[in-house]
């Protein structure tokens, strides 16, 4: 591995086709064997064409490397129920694609939804089954809460991540 060109900025119109292939290909490659398949295979590259469009691109962050999407990041802001905590943004979702993990991306997909953010609260949900993604959280200075929500039938917990002390 060369050094590699990357750059993290928000999403343009002209991304969208590449972010919903990359949206598609991550959740596959995170999730195969971790969730029911009919819930992997759910996520088409046009599921998450759709989903790119009704998202604000003001909330969306692709990552380019050598010129090619290769992750992304979405926000919410304030956090979406369950969470209710007071002046409190959620990073809803960051995915990168397997080759290109462990070069930091990640990590500077989410300095880029902290840095728009006006809150430096961010909560986060995080399937219980996906134990790689709760330690890149965790490195990141996140922290279970002990919060849990499960969708699908409840065969899919999630758990509450926060990067500050939620007992207060």
């Amino acid at each position: 591995m060369g050094s590699h060109c990357i750059v993290v900025r928000h999403i343009t119109q002209a991304d969208f086709k590449a972010k919903a292939e990359v949206h598609s290909r991550t959740w596959h490659e995170t999730y195969q064997g971790k969730l029911p398949q009919w819930l992997v295979d759910k996520i088409t590259p046009e599921f998450a064409l759709g989903v790119t469009r009704r998202h604000d691109p003001a909330n969306v962050f692709v990552a380019l490397m050598d010129g090619e999407v290769v992750g992304y990041a979405e926000l919410a802001n304030p956090a979406r129920e369950p969470s209710d905590y007071p002046d409190t943004a959620e990073l809803a979702a960051i995915y990168v694609l397997n080759r290109c993990q462990g070069l930091g991306i990640g990590r500077r997909l989410a300095q880029a939804v902290f840095d728009t953010l006006p809150t430096k609260r961010v909560v986060l949900w995080v399937f219980e089954s996906n134990e790689k993604a709760q330690g890149f959280y965790r490195h990141m200075g996140f922290h279970p809460t002990g919060k849990t929500q499960t969708e699908d039938n409840g065969a899919n917990p999630e758990l509450e991540f926060a990067n500050f002390d939620t007992a207060s």
